[in-house]
């Protein structure tokens, strides 16, 4: 299994913390996750950051980046502030 921690907005729209997974790669994980919380958490997950065992995926390459059992994915959303 791979546990999806979820950060703050999007653990608002989602309404939990986050949950787990048997996706294989980020792409099939970001497309679990819209259908399960709906479109506006897919609308926020098209700017997110993603990072797997702590480490930024590039958007360029969620959809290749393959998962296994045991990863921790973190999702955040655009942050801002100065």
């Amino acid at each position: 299994m791979v546990e999806v921690k979820l950060f703050a907005s999007l653990r608002t729209v989602a309404g939990e913390k986050g949950f787990l997974t048997d996706a294989a790669s980020v792409g099939e994980l970001l497309r679990e996750a819209a259908e399960r919380y709906g479109e506006d958490f897919a609308k926020r997950l098209q700017i997110a950051t993603v990072l797997v065992n702590g480490k930024n995926i590039a958007h360029l390459r969620w959809k290749r980046t393959r998962l296994k059992d045991g990863d921790v994915v973190s999702l955040f959303p655009p942050l801002a502030g100065g």
